[in-house]
């Protein structure tokens, strides 16, 4: 674990629950420094993808251009020995579900739904015309 990727995480996650509202960051705040297996989909047991995995293929689909952006839910963050927790990602997409959840399907998510599952993030930029939330969320 990147320590100071984790402080400067922390820090951002600190600074929008001061806010109030969910707290949402980039892919690249969650996962670049990341190795902690239990941030992400820790309910999948010992067969769950690896956290390079979800980075990279989340990082895939965001290079989409049907996909306006994507953000990680961090829930919780109060542990000073592992990474901050999501259970949930958030895309903005023109993409219909079903191609969502084929692109995602080797992270094993428990379900995607559209809109925001937990209220949209403040700091999350209103979607454009034609692109709607969407939010993949692992128990």
């Amino acid at each position: 674990m990147d320590l100071v990727a984790r402080l400067r995480l922390v820090h951002e996650a600190t600074l929008q629950r001061a806010t109030g509202g969910e707290i949402a960051v980039s892919l690249e705040s969650f996962f670049e420094g990341n190795d902690d297996p239990g941030s992400i989909g820790c309910n999948l047991g010992d067969s769950r993808p690896n956290v390079r995995m979800f980075y990279q293929l989340l990082r895939d689909l965001r290079s989409n251009p049907s996909v306006q952006d994507m953000w990680v839910r961090i829930c919780d963050f109060g542990d000073p020995q592992s990474w901050p927790y999501s259970d949930a990602v958030y895309v903005v997409s023109s993409l219909t579900k079903s191609e969502i959840e084929d692109a995602l399907l080797p992270l094993r998510f428990d379900s995607v739904t559209e809109g925001w599952m937990y209220g949209q993030p403040p700091s999350v930029p209103e979607p454009r015309e034609g692109f709607v939330p969407f939010s993949i969320w692992w128990d």
